[in-house]
């Protein structure tokens, strides 16, 4: 038996929340600047998360009162990024610097189990269909290597 897809989205922001809140007091602005050579300031941390955190929230806040294809589609981009996608950088951080991650531990404990149960009860609701449901990971992927390469790496100078 699978979660409710409706009572799971409400824990999206949370567990945003708890992972931005895991990263800030383990330190990952500053580990964010040993490993790409680029200083990530508390403003740049704290502003793009909580601006994230509120994009996460009136997703859910849509999603949860029109029940649209539209919302869905979105919501689980948005929460494939942030949630699924940013464990599997925390990994591949782990891997590649041969060092732990600040967040590793609400990536894995949290972001990954509620991802794929996300997942399952969505198909299991037919919320969604499986291959927009792969267009949404893919999406959520795009958008979280972006903000990778973007504001850690600084890919381009920017």
């Amino acid at each position: 038996m699978t979660a409710s897809y409706y009572h799971l989205i409400r824990w999206l922001p949370v567990a945003f929340a708890a992972h931005i809140a895991e990263e800030y007091l383990t330190g990952f602005p500053r580990y964010a600047g040993e490993i790409s050579g680029h200083a990530m300031g508390l403003p740049l941390f704290l502003g793009g998360n909580i601006a994230f955190i509120a994009i996460m929230a009136l997703l859910v806040g849509w999603t949860t009162k029109t029940r649209s294809a539209a919302a869905n589609f979105w919501l689980l981009a948005w929460a494939a990024g942030n949630l699924f996608w940013n464990f599997a950088f925390h990994f591949v951080l782990v891997l590649g610097f041969d060092r732990s991650s600040p967040g590793l531990v609400t990536g894995t404990l949290v972001y990954f189990p509620l991802s794929l149960a996300l997942w399952q009860a969505a198909l299991a609701e037919r919320i969604i269909p499986p291959a927009a449901l792969a267009g949404t990971v893919l999406l959520g992927g795009l958008y979280m290597g972006a903000v990778a390469a973007f504001s850690i790496f600084h890919l381009g100078g920017i």
